[in-house]
């Protein structure tokens, strides 16, 4: 059973909760239930997310949740899935702007040779991938970044999707 915290969040998603507990439907079904459980499970991604970042770096005197600017998520057509509006407004860009967008259009193209062989891999189990980037921003310049990547393969399928973090780095 979730927690009074996992509640709130989903609750906070539009999920419907009753549903989730006890299986049982409103008689007037959610608009977009499963829109709201695909957010829900990506919400319920970034929190692993951090779990393993914090894991990772467990032997460094600094084992807090790690602090971010941005997240999303990248399906596998490394195509943007905004969540939030959080990385349009880490990169200055309109709320919705980034909604679809390729992640080949804002990474720098120097990087993202190194990003789209990673993403290309074969994998057997999930895992995260770091990187040190450039990210365009609205104005059309770059700032750097550390780039966190979970890659979760989709079940029963040779398809993935990415959970993404990012934090500006010093130059």
């Amino acid at each position: 059973m979730p927690g009074k915290k996992m509640i709130a969040r989903l609750e906070k998603d539009g999920a419907d909760i009753e549903w989730l507990l006890s299986g049982h439907v409103h008689s007037t079904a959610p608009s977009s239930l499963s829109n709201t459980l695909a957010l829900s499970r990506y919400r319920m991604d970034i929190e692993n997310l951090f779990r393993k970042v914090r894991l990772q770096i467990a032997g460094s005197a600094d084992v807090s949740k790690p602090e971010i600017d941005a997240y999303a998520i990248v399906d596998q057509d490394e195509r943007i899935v905004d969540l939030t509006g959080s990385i349009e407004k880490f990169l200055g860009y309109e709320k919705g702007a980034l909604s679809g967008a390729e992640l080949s259009r804002l990474i720098h193209p120097d990087d993202y040779v190194t990003v789209q062989s990673v993403l290309q891999q074969q994998r057997l189990d999930d895992d995260i991938v770091s990187f040190a980037s450039r990210f365009k921003t609205s104005d059309g310049s770059f700032i750097p970044v550390e780039l966190c990547l979970y890659i979760k393969k989709i079940p029963m399928s040779e398809q993935a999707e990415y959970a993404m973090i990012l934090k500006r780095r010093e130059s």
